[in-house]
């Protein structure tokens, strides 16, 4: 019987661009695994740590101040911040977001929570500090949003099919906070939900975002391996 012909080899460049997708594929699964892990421990911490006395009644700070739980306040502060400036960092790269001033914020959002959690919030004792400790929250607050926010809108441009479902997680966490803030006053509610809904929206944004290039490369690689 002839032989059946052999099937001609890949040229070796092909190969290379083999390999190099490959791992490529890897790395941002790797990646990808690692945020969604650091984000689901942050969103267990924030859980755990504000329910330790009751949300309805006391702030994150007044749990960590007044009663025996302040070093878990400063270790709860530095967790969760880091997760979620090293998420969005992440997610900024990943799709080449080129708003520098959402890097900054970022940034200052991660600084302005530890020092938020550091600085004593006890009114009638430290007043000054008290005082200190609110704006320090406030700049929290707008630096997360001041880095998020136009992070959404830009995926939203760019990628359409998410844009409704990023408007209404988005006006959910609005809606969810004011509606803790008007009923319930200045509570631990409004920072569980807050915190809460913003680290879910960030694992939400890893799992996507990168199943999309993941798919992306795939795609390539598959079409790269085709060609003769």
């Amino acid at each position: 019987m002839p032989a059946k012909p052999k099937a001609p080899d890949m040229p070796f460049h092909r190969i290379r661009n083999q390999e190099a997708l490959l791992n490529a594929i890897r790395k941002l699964n790797f990646r990808r695994n690692v945020l969604v892990v650091l984000l689901f421990l942050a969103l267990v911490a924030t859980l755990i740590y504000g329910t330790l006395e009751d949300p309805f009644q006391y702030t994150f700070s007044k749990i960590g101040n007044y009663f025996h739980y302040r070093e878990w306040y400063i270790l709860w502060a530095v967790y969760v911040g880091l997760a979620i400036q090293t998420a969005a960092l992440c997610l900024f790269r990943l799709e080449q977001y080129p708003a520098r001033y959402a890097y900054i914020s970022i940034y200052c959002a991660t600084f302005f929570l530890i020092v938020t959690a550091l600085i004593p919030s006890l009114k009638e004792e430290m007043f000054i500090w008290h005082v200190i400790h609110k704006w320090t929250t406030f700049f929290y607050v707008m630096s997360t949003l001041t880095a998020l926010h136009p992070f959404v809108l830009y995926l939203g441009r760019t990628k359409p099919r998410l844009w409704i479902l990023l408007r209404n997680w988005e006006l959910l966490i609005l809606i969810g906070s004011m509606s803790s803030l008007i009923i319930q006053g200045q509570t631990g509610i409004f920072e569980l939900w807050f915190i809460v809904m913003a680290l879910s929206l960030l694992g939400y944004l890893v799992i996507v975002l990168h199943r999309h290039k993941i798919e992306k490369l795939y795609h390539t690689r598959h079409e790269s391996g085709s060609i003769t």
